[in-house]
């Protein structure tokens, strides 16, 4: 059981009374540390790279992260949570350094090291994908004397950061069958890689971990003796496990109409409108798919929902593309009715 998470103000001023009390201590010491308490000091850095990686401050994760690692520079923990934080932050150059310390942490024994791999590699991956389509494209000037051979090396680097990727993601879930954050990845990189089907493969177990563990919030989150904290938590966890159910869902929809599976597609749209009836975005997904089933008629009213739903102005290119397809739709219905062909 994960302890009620605080407010990003509670959890600040916590983090200031881990480190001022030791702070004092340090300033007013004279000489060199004792081994207890350089043990203490690195624990309370690690304790606050943490909370700071919790809330999102990348750059003062890393920063207590460092900080402990100047103390302790073997330090397993603390080398994951500055690899967490520097594949959060996301640059290339970042990305680089994640992977070279995942890599030299992998022999610790901890899962959640071989999942940072994969995410790095994943991420790779697109980075080199982006520069080879950025050269090919002229977007980017290549330094190489036959450009056309670089972007062919750039993308023989990229398969090979996808292919290390999914097997890491494998690795972690021969482990951990059930990790979403496992299952995710694999279904992201499989289609990053054009492995369409086994990316579906990824969403329908992916779904599968999903939906107990979202049925168990749903029962504590009713419990008659649960604290308001605790269903506040509960409850953030529920909408958290829906939202990743509607994001794989609209997913496996996007991919199995790639594959001309538009029923199962609509399919899946429709299991993911019956977790969020309000979101516009769905019925536009359904609309396009409605029309690619020969249905205008039926796209007409998913187009209808979709603008009543949506808060985007006028002028929004989702909006004018709806007003596009709707009378699209509108001449077909008319096409169909003067040939006295049903629309649907």
């Amino acid at each position: 059981m994960h302890p009620p998470s605080m407010n990003p103000s509670a959890r600040a001023l916590a983090i200031a009374a881990l480190l001022l009390p030791f702070g004092l201590q340090a300033c007013s010491s004279e000489g060199k540390l004792t081994a207890e308490q350089e043990k203490s000091l690195v624990e309370r850095y690690t304790d606050t790279a943490q909370e700071y990686l919790k809330m999102g401050e990348i750059d003062r994760a890393e920063g207590q992260a460092l900080k402990a690692l100047e103390i302790d520079p073997k330090n397993a923990k603390c080398k994951l949570i500055r690899a967490w934080a520097l594949q959060k932050r996301g640059k290339v150059e970042d990305i680089l350094v994640a992977e070279r310390i995942f890599r030299e942490t992998l022999d610790g024994g901890d899962f959640r090291t071989t999942l940072g791999l994969a995410e790095c590699l994943e991420r790779k991956g697109i980075a080199f994908d982006e520069a080879a389509r950025d050269i090919e494209s002229g977007k980017r000037v290549s330094e190489a004397p036959d450009p056309v051979a670089r972007v062919q090396a750039l993308r023989s680097e990229r398969d090979r950061a996808w292919k290390e990727s999914i097997e890491r993601y494998e690795q972690t879930l021969k482990e951990h069958a059930d990790d979403v954050d496992a299952l995710n990845g694999g279904m992201r990189v499989t289609a990053l890689a054009g492995r369409l089907e086994d990316s579906i493969a990824y969403s329908e177990r992916l779904l599968n971990a999903i939906r107990p563990t979202r049925e168990f919030w749903e029962k504590q989150v009713v419990r008659p003796e649960i604290t308001v904290e605790d269903e506040r938590l509960y409850r953030q966890r529920i909408r958290y496990l829906v939202e990743l159910e509607i994001a794989t869902r609209i997913q496996a929809s996007i991919l199995l109409h790639e594959l001309k599976r538009d029923g199962q597609a609509l399919e899946e749209l429709d299991l993911a409108v019956a977790l969020d009836a309000d979101r516009g975005e769905l019925y536009g997904r359904r609309a396009e798919l409605q029309r690619a089933l020969g249905h205008p008629d039926l796209a007409i009213a998913e187009i209808d929902k979709f603008l009543r739903l949506s808060q985007e102005s006028y002028d929004h290119p989702d909006i004018k593309r709806a007003w596009r397809l709707r009378k699209e739709c509108e001449d077909e219905v008319r096409t169909a009715e003067a040939r006295g062909v049903p629309a649907r």
